[in-house]
């Protein structure tokens, strides 16, 4: 039980670090909300996610919850390498527009 609640709350942590941290679109919202949620419900209810983890195929329902747990987080991977991206393009920008406005000064 003891693992359930830590599981829980570091679940929650991340999410909500992850929610207030950047920018999401709205399908991407709606893909880690449900990430999210689906996680939680399987973490309190094992024999839900063993029953949907033999719907797919999947032998236990621990191997289900991490399945999903690689999937929500690589999304959050490529969300952060998006945005890190789009931070660095721009600030490459601005230092090449301040570099150009200094040379015209000399």
């Amino acid at each position: 039980m003891i693992i359930k609640i830590f599981l829980l709350v570091i679940l929650t942590l991340g999410f909500l670090i992850f929610a207030f941290s950047i920018k999401l679109k709205n399908f991407q919202r709606m893909v880690v909300i449900l990430g999210y949620l689906s996680l939680f419900v399987f973490i309190i209810n094992p024999s839900l996610s063993d029953k949907v983890a033999h719907f797919f195929g999947i032998g236990l329902g621990s191997s289900l919850i991490t399945y999903i747990a690689i999937g929500v987080l690589s999304l959050v991977n490529v969300i952060l390498f998006v945005d890190t991206k789009i931070n660095k393009d721009a600030i490459t920008k601005i230092v090449r527009d301040k570099a150009i406005k200094d040379a015209k000064k000399i």
